[in-house]
């Protein structure tokens, strides 16, 4: 699953996401859509991400909705990732470095409550 959290209401430049197992084609696409639908009121945005679990994506999936997601990154300002899951955390890092336009940090469950802060600010 692959949805847009709840977060303050206050924070319409920020795209909250969550992730638990497996992610259909349809929650790709409604992610797009709200991401399109921000970006005509705002210049940048900025994703707060928590993924809880990984199950994966068809690989058709991947590739229909990815081009339509990634024509958007230089939009984006920030990526705060909240998971537990050390192989996410390392490609965050890895993310950070490659895509210098945007600041990539990664925090856990923990520091939740930072992350969704450090998003906003």
């Amino acid at each position: 699953m692959l949805r847009i959290a709840p977060f303050k209401s206050d924070a319409e430049h920020v795209v909250p996401l969550e992730v638990d197992g497996k992610i259909g084609a349809q929650d790709f696409s409604n992610v797009v859509a709200t991401i399109e639908k921000r970006l005509e009121q705002h210049d940048r945005l900025r994703l707060y991400i928590e993924i809880h679990s990984l199950g994966g994506m068809a690989a058709s999936s991947v590739f229909s909705e990815l081009k339509d997601a990634i024509k958007h990154w230089d939009r984006f300002d920030k990526l705060a990732v909240v998971t537990d899951i050390e192989g996410v955390r390392t490609a965050t890092t890895v993310i950070d470095k490659l895509v210098p336009k945007i600041e990539c940090k990664t925090y856990r469950f923990d520091e939740r409550e930072t992350a969704r802060q450090w998003a906003i600010d």
